[in-house]
């Protein structure tokens, strides 16, 4: 993005201890070379999945085609065929995502032309800089260690480049794209031969900062290079509690529908903002017993929901005590700006589906820790309404894509619309016969 949008959010004091052990790791005078990997540890994009970014593109796509499938559908098809056809031996890159995709959407040359071009445009707008990456990123070059950035992604080289600029990251020594290498996108540790040679250092002097602990800190310590994992912000706000398990839990097999696009986002930018420094998950919480966060993913989305009306009473009088705490109200405010600031208006057209599970959660399963903050907003006869031991939700693995129905699955949704009673216990039988 052009415009940065900053939070109100200060770091907490575990974020900031983890910031100060990371500066000292990168601030050591035994280190030559520093290496990062680029997405997710120094630039990210507002986004859960990266298919999302393609809704910015159906109306350029319409021009160009008059397929009964969307330019979503049709660009995912062509993406996945390419890692199946050059993945395990090669390297997926845009070119070739496109090659496939002209075959699936029958557009011209120059259609293909024009969409890249746009798609190229879009992911420099979108991606921003990960303030924690972009600390230690500073840091190596206040050392003067040679900076060495790896990019595993399928944009070529005059992309990345511009990224890198927008971002703030101009300066650096080597930048290698892994297709630019043929380096397999099934190579685990392919890519650090080429971080040695373009170190020019001897594989003790390097350290090496990623986010998968596979490639990112085994593969680095197997070859001598020192390594600091930072992993991205979704996996963090992942484990940071029970919140999106239970999201993924209660739309296990729609989650990735346009309907939930704003829900994504939702959450996209609640670990984006709220996970950028790593903490450690807190005990009885959520919400990492912070007024602001609950506001921003509690209260925020809610925000989306035009008109939005409590579901219950209990839910009436917990809407009405957070918006009485300052800091769960910044926290909302932080929510809002945010959306607008990454994407304007665009996702009012998408509706608000699922923007009310944060607070259904809240209701029903919070932590003990989640639920001090609002208790003592709460009258005497509502806490002790409210104040029953939480119980523990069904949570789902969190997974980019939904699974695939069976027959059975299918032929339900053909007899029974979505939320009807019939369908809920559909679900719920079909749930449990797949966790069987």
């Amino acid at each position: 993005m052009n415009e940065e949008y900053t939070s109100k959010r200060p770091a907490s004091a575990a974020q900031n201890e983890i910031m100060e052990k990371m500066l000292r790791e990168i601030s050591r005078n035994d280190h030559i070379a520093v290496s990062f990997k680029l997405w997710d540890t120094l630039v990210m994009t507002p986004f859960s999945q990266p298919e999302d970014m393609f809704a910015f593109m159906e109306e350029d796509f319409s021009l160009l085609s008059t397929s009964e499938k969307s330019f979503t559908e049709l660009r995912t098809e062509a993406q996945r065929a390419a890692e199946k056809k050059y993945g395990a031996k090669s390297c997926v890159t845009l070119d070739r995502i496109y090659d496939i995709f002209v075959k699936l959407s029958g557009i011209t040359p120059a259609g293909r032309e024009k969409l890249m071009t746009r798609e190229c445009d879009l992911i420099h707008h979108f991606t921003f800089p990960r303030k924690c990456g972009k600390q230690l990123f500073d840091t190596a070059k206040k050392c003067r260690n040679r900076i060495i950035v790896t990019s595993c992604s399928v944009y070529p080289r005059d992309v990345i480049v511009k990224i890198m600029c927008s971002c703030g990251y101009g300066e650096y020594d080597g930048l290698i794209i892994t297709s630019e290498q043929n380096i397999p996108d099934s190579s685990v540790s392919g890519y650090l031969d080429a971080v040695i040679k373009k170190a020019d250092a001897d594989p003790g002097n390097i350290l090496h900062i990623g986010g998968e602990f596979g490639s990112d800190v085994e593969a680095p310590i197997a070859k001598g290079v020192r390594a600091v994992m930072l992993q991205s912000p979704e996996a963090l706000m992942v484990k940071s509690g029970r919140l999106r398990g239970y999201v993924q839990e209660q739309h296990i097999y729609d989650l990735d529908e346009e309907k939930f696009m704003a829900l994504r986002c939702a959450f996209a930018l609640y670990a984006a903002y709220g996970f950028d420094i790593p903490q450690n998950k807190i005990h009885r919480s959520d919400f990492c017993c912070d007024p602001h966060m609950i506001g921003f993913i509690v209260l925020g989305p809610l925000s989306l929901i035009k008109d939005f009306r409590p579901g219950n009473d209990m839910q009436k009088t917990l809407v009405s005590a957070m918006e009485k705490d300052p800091r769960i109200m910044e926290g909302k405010s932080d929510f809002e700006d945010m959306m607008y600031s990454h994407y304007g208006d665009f996702l009012g057209k998408y509706g608000s589906e699922g923007c009310q599970l944060p607070l259904e959660f809240l209701e029903k399963h919070s932590y003990s820790g989640d639920r001090e903050i609002i208790s003592g907003l709460l009258s005497d006869s509502d806490r002790k309404k409210w104040g029953k031991a939480e119980s523990e939700p069904k949570l789902a693995p969190i997974v980019k894509k939904a699974p695939k129905k069976n027959g059975l699955q299918k032929f339900a949704d053909s007899l029974f619309p979505e939320g009807t009673k019939v369908r809920n216990l559909t679900e719920g039988l079909l749930h449990g016969r797949k966790r069987r």
